[in-house]
C-alpha cells in the first residue's frame, strides 16, 4: 500500500511523527485531550545549515551520520528514543502533491494509471520510472473525478527512509510538510473554505481545504518580497476556479513557515472579499503560550500524528 493510501486508509497511524521544518527538526508525541489534542512530548533542533539541502531531484541529506545523531539527540531530549513507529512530514521541497482532474471516464485501473501518469509527467517533467506516486480519490468535481496526488523521486526518498530505517525506526507514512499542518483544516469543522500559506526558503505552498479535503494546492518559488503578490495571483486562481460567483467563503486561514500573517490576509481579501480568520493551534488543545517551541516548528509533524484519531 502506497504511503498516501496508509494516510488516507489506515486505522492505526501512530501518535508520534517527526517534521524537516527548514533548518530544524522536529518531534512530536500527541495525545487526544478534552479540547482536542495536548501535546505529551516534543523536542526541536536546529540543524546545521546545508545539512538538509531540500530538492525534489538532487541529494537532500549531505551527511546522513551527523542527520542521524541530531534525531538520537532529539529523540532522547524527547523521551521518545524507543518509539519505533512513525510519520515524517518531509521538507515541501523533496515531495509535490497534486490534485489531478480525470475528464475521461475510465475503463479499467489499468487505464486510469496510464491517463494519470500522462498528467503527472506534464506537470514534474520527470520520467515516471524515477517518481514513486501514490494517490486517493477524494470527492468529484461535476462529473469529473479527482484524485489527490503524491509525487516523490525515489532515489530523494530513499535517503529518507534509509536515515530512519538505520535507526530502527518504521517510517511508514511520508508526507510533504504541507500535507501535515494542512491537517488542522481538516479537523476544523467551522464552514466554508480554508486557506494554508506554508512558507519555506524557496516560496511558499498554498493548499485549500473544503468539506474536509484538499481541493486546490499550488506551490510558488519566489523570494520573500514577492510573497503577498503571488498569494494574490493564487487567491484570484481560487476565486475564478473554485468559487465561482462567491458561492462559497473563504473562512479561515493558518499560516506558517515565516509567513506574515497580515499580509497573507489582506493579500486574499483584495482577490476574494473574504478575510479569513486566523486558526489558532490552543483551537485544537495544543497551547504553546510561554513555550519556547513554536507552532510553526512542529504544525507538519503533529498534523500528521493526529492521524492516529482519524
Amino acid at each position: 500500500m502506497s504511503a498516501l493510501q496508509r494516510y488516507f486508509l489506515a486505522p492505526h497511524a501512530p501518535n508520534t511523527a517527526a517534521g524537516f521544518v527548514d533548518d530544524n527538526f522536529a518531534l512530536v508525541e500527541l495525545r487526544r485531550g478534552r479540547r482536542g489534542f495536548a501535546l505529551s512530548s516534543s523536542a526541536v533542533t536546529e540543524l546545521r545549515p546545508g545539512l538538509v539541502t531540500p530538492s525534489f531531484d538532487e541529494p537532500n541529506i549531505q551527511n546522513p551520520d551527523e542527520l542521524t545523531e541530531v534525531i538520537t539527540q532529539t529523540a532522547e531530549a524527547a523521551g521518545l528514543a524507543n518509539k519505533k513507529r512513525w510519520s515524517v512530514a518531509l521538507p515541501d521541497a523533496a515531495a509535490r502533491t497534486l490534485v489531478v482532474t480525470i475528464e475521461e471516464t475510465t475503463r479499467n485501473s489499468r487505464e486510469l494509471s496510464e491517463i494519470l501518469g500522462w498528467k503527472i509527467e506534464r506537470v514534474i517533467a520527470s520520467p515516471l520510472s524515477e517518481l514513486r506516486i501514490s494517490r486517493q480519490q477524494i470527492s468529484p468535481s461535476g462529473q469529473h473525478a479527482r484524485y489527490l496526488v503524491t509525487v516523490a523521486n525515489d532515489r530523494v526518498l530513499s535517503e529518507y527512509e534509509s536515515v530512519f530505517t538505520g535507526l530502527g525506526w518504521n517510517p511508514g507514512m511520508l508526507l510533504p510538510r504541507h500535507m501535515g499542518e494542512a491537517q488542522w483544516l481538516m479537523w476544523d469543522d467551522e464552514p466554508g473554505d480554508k486557506i494554508l500559506v506554508s512558507g519555506n526558503r524557496t516560496g511558499f505552498t498554498s493548499v485549500i481545504v473544503r468539506n474536509g479535503e484538499p481541493v486546490l494546492i499550488r506551490t510558488c518559488v519566489c523570494d520573500r518580497q514577492s510573497r503577498g503578490d503571488e498569494l494574490h495571483r493564487f487567491a484570484l486562481y481560487y476565486r475564478d476556479r473554485l468559487n465561482g460567483n462567491g458561492g462559497v467563503a473563504l473562512t479561515r486561514m493558518l499560516a506558517t513557515g515565516g509567513i506574515d500573517l497580515s499580509e497573507a490576509r489582506r493579500a486574499v481579501a483584495d482577490a476574494t472579499d473574504c478575510e479569513p480568520t486566523p486558526v489558532d493551534a490552543a483551537e485544537f488543545g495544543v497551547d504553546l503560550a510561554g513555550e519556547a517551541i513554536r507552532f510553526d516548528h512542529l504544525a507538519g509533524a503533529a498534523g500528521l500524528a493526529t492521524l492516529a484519531w482519524h
